[in-house]
């Protein structure tokens, strides 16, 4: 019986998934048109509220497609938060394993653009950015 259930309970969390998948969407596309590498970054915090950028470098012409989270975009966006991405030019980019003060992100990081998304922001533009 305690198999049965484990079973059935794994079956639950393969197949969940969002209400409607015409409305769910797990990745964004970047697109880097701007002729040089940059640093596809996500803000974090600590416990102490120190900050971090960590991200993946996008090459030159480069479709890169991201996956904020484990599960759809809209069930985490739908609150009216926030996702912010960070592109940082190449050469300039913090270390990733080291917190600093939020208010230095600019000075520990060359950003050439921050974007704060709403859900609304990425679905007019069919959850696909493209910088510059």
């Amino acid at each position: 019986m305690k198999y049965l259930c484990e079973l059935l309970i794994c079956f639950v969390f393969m197949t969940s998934s969002c209400e409607n998948q015409d409305n769910c969407h797990a990745y964004i596309s970047f697109e880097n048109q701007s002729g040089k590498e940059l640093m596809f970054s996500l803000r974090y915090k600590d416990l102490d509220g120190n900050c971090v950028l960590n991200g993946e470098k996008v090459m030159v012409s480069e479709i890169f497609r991201f996956r904020p989270y484990n599960s759809c975009i809209e069930d985490h966006l739908k609150k009216g938060v926030l996702l912010d991405i960070y592109l940082i030019e190449n050469v300039k980019y913090n270390n990733p394993s080291v917190f600093y003060n939020c208010d230095s992100i600019a000075f520990k990081n060359d950003v050439l653009k921050q974007y704060s998304l709403t859900l609304e922001d990425l679905k007019q533009n069919d959850f696909t950015i493209t910088y510059p």
